[in-house]
Parts: structure tokens; C-alpha cells; sequence
């Protein structure tokens, strides 16, 4: 639970904790892994997707001990819009049977196993999420301006926050053409800690 910050990492940063090390590298790839497996290739029918099925997701991004200690429980997907941008601007898949048109696939939702819980000592559930790599998504990341995240953080926590319009419009946006966006990126996580607050 230290290494998770129970005690804000109390005497674990300076020098850096060899445990702290390790937890942080672990979680890395994790978030790592969202990189390496997206699909670049335009002319494919699964560009933007994640190349590698939920099942064997680890074993396939070279990661045998995460896989032995998570099973994935849904992939995710947000979507990008930008009214004003040029054509150019919008990077779409070649392929005639390309599915997201601007919905991507985003990152997953892991959960520990019983090994990875007897390994951890606790029952763990990570969300791992990749930055921006789509030209369209660089587009919303130029959107600088601050925005209230309404609808997030609830009327009474977090009152005066303020978010990054760009990430706040790719994590609430939904594209009811797309498979994957009728329901927001947000929305998605939620049903995620829903479900994992009744197991």
C-alpha cells in the first residue's frame, strides 16, 4: 500500500525506493503497451484499433508477467472532432470497411487474477490510457483553453477546477456513426468502476 501512496510516498523518493522503482516500471508498460499495439496502418479494416485481441493482449505485447496477473476487461475508445479543421486534417483509414472513422482505440481496463491478487496483495484494477498519437486528436490537444469539466468531478468536489478543453472534448465526445463512440470514453470508464464496485 506504500508503494500505492498511503502515506504519499513517505521516505520512498529521495533516494528513490528500489520497490517504488520497480511498481512504477510495472505500470509503465503498461501504459506502454497502448502505444505498441495500435494499429497505424491506414489501409487495414482495424486501423485504430488495438492489433492484438483482449485474450492474449500481454503475451503479445512481450509482457508474460502482467499476463499471468490481469485479464483485460474491455478495450476503450474515444473520439475526435474539430468542425473548423481543414480536410487534410482528418487521418481516416483507406480501407472501404474502416469501422471508427474518428473513434480510436484509446487503452483497457485491466483487472488482477487470483494470482496477481496472491502476487500483489490486493485486488487491483487499472485503466491504462494512451496519449496522442492521431492527427486529429493533436488537433484537440491545441484547444488550450480551460473549461469547467462539468458533469466529472460533481456539483460539491472540485468546484473551481478546470480541465484542458482538447482532453476534456476527446474524453466526453460521442459519434453515433462510429461501433465503438455512442457512448463517450467517460462513460466507458464509468461503467468500469461501476462494475467493479459491485464485485
Amino acid at each position: 500500500k506504500e508503494l500505492h501512496g498511503e502515506r504519499s510516498w513517505d521516505g520512498l523518493l529521495r533516494p528513490l525506493d528500489l520497490d517504488l522503482r520497480r511498481t512504477l516500471i510495472w505500470y509503465g508498460e503498461m501504459a506502454q503497451a497502448t502505444y505498441d499495439a495500435f494499429n497505424y496502418e491506414k489501409h487495414s479494416p482495424h486501423a485504430g484499433h488495438s492489433r492484438f485481441g483482449s485474450k492474449r493482449f500481454f503475451e503479445r505485447v512481450m509482457l508474460p508477467g502482467h499476463a499471468a496477473a490481469y485479464r483485460i476487461t474491455r478495450f476503450l475508445y474515444a473520439t475526435s472532432s474539430a468542425p473548423a479543421a481543414p480536410a487534410a486534417a482528418f487521418v481516416r483509414s483507406r480501407h472501404p470497411r474502416r469501422r471508427c472513422k474518428e473513434s480510436n482505440w484509446i487503452g483497457y481496463a485491466a483487472v488482477a487474477t487470483d494470482a496477481g491478487i496472491a502476487a500483489l496483495g490486493r485486488r487491483d484494477v487499472v485503466v491504462a490510457w494512451r496519449g496522442t498519437i492521431q492527427a486529429l486528436e493533436w488537433i484537440n490537444d491545441l484547444e488550450f483553453a480551460m473549461v469547467h469539466p462539468k458533469g466529472i468531478l460533481g456539483d460539491a468536489a472540485g468546484a473551481d477546477a478546470m480541465v484542458h478543453r482538447g482532453w476534456f472534448s476527446i474524453y466526453t465526445s460521442t459519434d453515433q456513426a462510429s461501433t465503438h463512440n455512442k457512448v463517450s470514453a467517460r462513460k466507458q470508464v464509468t461503467k468500469i468502476a461501476l462494475h467493479c464496485l459491485v464485485k
